[in-house]
């Protein structure tokens, strides 16, 4: 036999292991995990109490996970809303009220993504990365340019506005820690007032006002203040409570409030009128993050923990940590809080976030955090 015969035949049975190697390999590996893969579906998701007719009701209206969404309602003539989101991969998407009509107009090419927040009407998001230092980075996406603007490294936190024009933010430079304005394509900054405050967010309010926050825990007390960025005062509006957290209405008359005690338990969510100096007390054991106000700000939609102790959790640590949601599924329930009267709309395994309403309150949407899909539920 010659010796290239020999190389030949060397190769062939080289070659036919490796197809042999290569189809026992995808047989136990790639088809036996696609077979025992666990699905969800949609009756687990939504638990067995549900009835048909409100199974019908709570749909998923995406199929990838989604990080952060909201209303686009910028073609209010023609009485056209639209939902933004960007989904798990940075991709940005609009689609139809149904989760029809699906649209991909945008991409964040960043990994780490650990936050994305839609602006009211929906022109702006912006997304909160992690390097691989730990340091953080913000994206700008404009919905209606299709453009993207990184802010500088020092900037530590972002609030988007109503206007596309400019979002407020928190930096810091040799000078010390600013709250401020940037604006002119997010290349600039208007300074509107220094702080020494430590490890704070803001929240934009209304047209004039900004929220400044400390980052909660049910170890530790927090403070709420309200910054007019025209005139540049300061109000204190709480301070000293453990567990502190908010949401406020849609003109910032009004906000959501939970409290704790100084081991993080005994919860009390509470709504309070600014105006009128009035608090009054909503019996849920929730947080307001996991509400939203109505447009008549009489109203809010929220998603209840069901839990057989309330008191065996600490407030809102575990609930950041995800620790609450393994006891039991959450409820859906409309409040009036000048009535006090509460109206239960759905319940089911669900873990419910980033909620919004449309403004004629035939749906509520939210992720959901279990499965990561956007849900519609009607009203």
């Amino acid at each position: 036999m010659s010796k290239s015969k020999k190389i030949l035949i060397t190769l062939s049975v080289i070659l036919a292991l490796t197809l042999i190697g290569f189809g026992i390999y995808y047989y136990f590996f790639f088809k036996k995990t696609s077979e025992t893969s666990p699905s969800t579906t949609s009756e687990e998701l939504l638990g067995v109490e549900l009835t048909p007719n409100a199974k019908e009701r709570l749909i998923p209206i995406t199929d990838e996970a989604v990080l952060g969404a909201g209303l686009n309602t910028t073609n209010k003539e023609a009485g056209v809303s639209k939902i933004i989101y960007a989904a798990w991969d940075g991709s940005i998407n609009q689609i139809g009220l149904g989760g029809d009509n699906k649209d991909k107009i945008g991409l964040v090419a960043v990994d780490r993504i650990s936050e994305v927040d839609v602006s009211e009407s929906g022109e702006l998001l912006f997304f909160k990365y992690n390097l691989a230092s730990g340091a953080n980075r913000f994206i700008i996406y404009d919905v209606n340019s299709k453009t993207l603007k990184t802010l500088p490294q020092e900037t530590e936190d972002v609030s988007l506005g109503n206007s596309n024009k400019e979002v407020a933010i928190i930096y810091s430079d040799r000078s010390g820690k600013k709250i401020a304005l940037s604006y002119d394509g997010f290349s600039k900054n208007k300074d509107i007032i220094p702080t020494k405050i430590p490890d704070i967010k803001i929240k934009w309010v209304n047209a004039d006002n900004i929220a400044i926050e400390t980052r909660p825990s049910g170890f530790a007390t927090g403070i709420v203040y309200l910054l007019n960025i025209k005139n540049k005062k300061t109000t204190r509006i709480l301070g000293g409570e453990y567990g502190l957290t908010t949401n406020f209405s849609p003109t910032g008359k009004k906000m959501l409030v939970s409290k704790t005690d100084s081991s993080g338990h005994s919860l009390k969510l509470s709504s309070i009128n600014l105006d009128k100096k009035t608090e009054s007390n909503v019996n849920l054991f929730t947080l307001p993050e996991k509400c939203t106000w109505t447009q008549d700000e009489r109203v809010i939609l929220c998603s209840v923990f069901k839990v057989s102790d309330p008191n065996n959790f600490v407030m809102p640590d575990d609930y950041y940590k995800r620790i609450i949601r393994s006891e039991g599924g959450e409820e859906i329930i409309r409040i009036n809080t000048e009535t006090g009267q509460i109206q239960k709309i759905i319940d089911g395994s669900f873990d419910a976030s980033n909620l919004f309403v449309m403004p004629d309150e035939t749906y509520l949407f939210f992720i959901n955090k279990i499965d990561g899909r956007l849900y519609r539920l009607t009203l």
